[in-house]
């Protein structure tokens, strides 16, 4: 006596339909991410980002020079005092841009190019994908920080 399958074979003509349905679907839904590695229908990320820092002394303003790219970015940091409104003056800026997904990343030091505002030259985002920028501003110990994600195309 012959047993009955479970499940049909897989040159049935259900089972190839089933298998032709599932590949078309994953297929349509990989063309119309919008988010896909290498997208190029996304528009670029401005770099514009404002916050207060973690301790709550200093507003970081965070403005790119141009929009976010592979390569090198600069930036500039605007610093405000959050209790006084007040430039935060004469002050070290460190800035750590990393992919942790990767293991990618560098450290930059913030020049004042004047009172309150600081350049961050030559950033490298070595590839695409989500950056972790931490910036933190240091007198002889930490004052503030905050951190911003960039979306790289």
């Amino acid at each position: 006596m012959i047993e009955p399958r479970e499940q049909p074979s897989l040159k049935s003509p259900a089972r190839r339909r089933a298998a032709s349905a599932c590949a078309a679907l994953i297929a349509a839904l990989a063309v119309l991410s919008p988010v896909g590695c290498g997208s190029r229908d996304v528009e670029p990320d401005a770099g514009n980002r404002l916050d207060v820092g973690v301790n709550g002394r200093i507003e970081f303003a965070v403005e790119s020079i141009e929009p976010i790219k592979r390569g090198f970015n600069t930036f500039h940091v605007r610093l405000t005092w959050t209790d006084s409104g007040n430039p935060v003056q004469r002050i070290k800026l460190r800035v750590y841009a990393s992919m942790t997904s990767m293991g990618h990343g560098s450290v930059h030091e913030g020049k004042e190019i004047e009172p309150g505002l600081y350049e961050v030259a030559d950033v490298p985002f070595g590839m695409g994908g989500l950056w972790d920028v931490q910036y933190r501003a240091l007198a002889s110990s930490l004052i503030d920080e905050a951190a911003f994600e960039f979306d790289v195309h």
